[in-house]
């Protein structure tokens, strides 16, 4: 007892002692600071009130800072910082073409043998590895392309959700009939092209070249462009043109959305993110995945990766840094962010359920389903001019004017062998 007491009055004196600056120093050294750069600007209150005061709580000794870009400034910000080595710890990563390229100039740390990462399949991990399969980002969030339908007027006027391409296409013909609503909202300005890829012809086009398979075939150059199940998938896209809105090739993404909120049009191809627009409380607004192309085919299920998490090289926080990716591994995790992000889907191996019912659904298109990615966005995005920037371009072009999905194809298949060597003819 005696021993303790002056063992606490000396412990006392030695405190009394400590210059205060020094107190102060070791008190800062005790917390490590962890910035996220991000181009998700308005998932700031999400993050700052929801995910991070989590993360602290359960690590006292880290403080966590998101500090997004505008999305349309991200990539060349982010790409000059990590050249000066002023990009923060922690980084959201793009799907292949920015974080590829970071990954090939060495600005971001492998992540084998984090804990946690084995909860992911090789194809989530795959649009943030290397060409050996090494992974440097965590997945985190993918996204859907399907249909939303306005279930009152599918009520209104007896229809029933369509599985085939060929019940589709009765359905859009009934509506059309009708004369009452636009059967079938896309958007068609040149500027906003990029949807008639990831949610037209990416959307249907599994059932014709088999989900990955038919990428992959077209990667090694085994396939063409121009082959028969390839040119089906552009005629399968082709055949919405009689349902779409009149002057079409002026229909802004934006435009689309508001013709089916305003239930002015029955049916929109869109994507899960815009769950909170499309289907808001209190709306009748159900989703069903793209038909199969004949009776007694099994699902395809397109799952875009949307963003992970990756750790700057150059970060002095690594050990930090890896702890807060493995924690982004979790199921903890996963549901947090589901819920707060309706329409963006874990892609771990984790089952989850979210409260918002319209995401929900989004998610069990999933069930039973084929899951696959998008087709050419890896090996043959790379060159010039790329994949994406040349299909996008040749689907406007497609639906506004008489091109057939035969001509769309032969177009695309020229252009890859322009440059693609496994596509170069022989």
């Amino acid at each position: 007892m005696k021993i303790r007491s002056k063992s606490l009055v000396f412990a006392i004196g030695i405190s009394l002692l400590v210059p205060a600056a020094l107190v102060s120093t070791t008190a800062v050294a005790a917390t490590t600071t962890l910035t996220i750069d991000s181009w998700r600007t308005d998932d700031s209150k999400i993050w700052k009130e929801k995910i991070i005061p989590i993360y602290e709580k359960a690590n006292p000794g880290v403080k966590v800072v998101w500090a997004p870009s505008p999305s349309n400034e991200y990539d060349s910000a982010l790409s000059l910082r990590m050249k000066s080595k002023t990009a923060a710890d922690v980084v959201m990563c793009r799907p292949y073409g920015l974080t590829k390229a970071l990954i090939k100039d060495k600005h971001l740390t492998p992540l084998t043998g984090l804990p946690g990462l084995e909860n992911f399949t090789k194809q989530s991990q795959q649009s943030w590895a290397d060409a050996k399969g090494v992974p440097f980002c965590v997945p985190s969030a993918s996204v859907g392309a399907g249909f939303y339908y306005n279930k009152n007027i599918f009520k209104e006027l007896n229809l029933t959700v369509p599985k085939t391409q060929a019940e589709f296409i009765a359905v859009l013909e009934k509506i059309k009939k009708n004369g009452k609503y636009t059967p079938l909202v896309a958007t068609g300005l040149a500027a906003d092209s990029w949807m008639l890829d990831q949610m037209g012809l990416q959307l249907v086009g599994p059932y014709y070249w088999k989900g990955d398979a038919g990428g992959v075939a077209l990667d090694n150059g085994t396939r063409k462009v121009t082959d028969p199940e390839y040119v089906a998938a552009f005629e399968a896209l082709a055949s919405w043109k009689p349902y779409l809105p009149k002057a079409f090739s002026s229909v802004s993404y934006s435009d689309a959305e508001q013709l089916f909120i305003l239930g002015r049009a029955a049916i929109a191809a869109e994507g899960s993110w815009s769950v909170k627009e499309m289907a808001p409380p209190g709306s009748n607004v159900g989703v069903f995945g793209a038909p199969v192309a004949k009776a007694g085919d099994k699902p395809y299920v397109q799952v875009l990766a949307d963003h992970g998490f990756g750790i700057n090289a150059a970060s002095p926080n690594q050990a930090a840094a890896k702890k807060l990716l493995t924690w982004f591994t979790t199921k903890e995790f996963a549901q947090i962010y589901a819920n707060n992000l309706p329409g963006f889907f874990p892609l771990s191996k984790d089952k989850i359920t979210i409260d918002n019912k319209t995401a929900q659904a989004w998610l069990n298109l999933r069930d039973g389903a084929i899951v696959n990615a998008p087709i050419g966005m890896d090996k043959m995005n790379t060159g010039t001019p790329n994949w994406f920037s040349v299909t996008t371009n040749l689907l406007n072009v497609m639906m506004t004017t008489k091109m057939t999905g035969k001509q769309a194809a032969a177009e695309l298949q020229k252009s890859l062998e322009s440059w693609y060597p496994p596509q170069k003819k022989k």
